[in-house]
């Protein structure tokens, strides 16, 4: 699924630069990688279990990589939060809804080229049908 979240990004957003899944490309000052997300999250169970459930969630992490330009870099990464933020999609003929978990995209620094880095963590709420 996060390679079609990639897609859909891509062209949607209309994004030009690197774009991955899984690692971000290291070389480049203008770099997007969805990964899914390592924070913990409560499990959502639905009365009768698995089979009863309507949707599935699925938490992402979009790691940004933009520029030496810490302002250009946090409009940028404020830009990419407002695409999916409380947003529908559809994604592979599935309705999917997005609430990020936090109010604005989490600023990292920046690495060693001072290349900026955000990351935007998201939940794709998939439905089932």
């Amino acid at each position: 699924m996060l390679k079609a979240i990639r897609d859909f990004f891509q062209t949607e957003y209309g994004w030009t630069d690197s774009i991955s899944v899984g690692r971000i490309d290291k070389d480049s000052d203008r770099a997007v990688c969805f990964y899914n997300s390592k924070h913990a999250a409560p499990k959502i169970t639905a009365l009768g279990g698995k089979a009863n459930k309507s949707f599935e969630r699925l938490p992402v992490t979009v790691l940004l990589r933009f520029t030496n330009s810490p302002i250009k870099a946090a409009e940028k990464a404020q830009e990419l939060y407002d695409f999916f933020d409380e947003k529908t999609f559809v994604i592979e003929n599935k309705r999917v809804f997005v609430i990020s978990r936090y109010d604005y995209p989490v600023d990292l620094g920046s690495d060693d080229k001072g290349v900026c880095e955000y990351s935007i963590e998201l939940d794709f709420y998939i439905n089932k049908e």
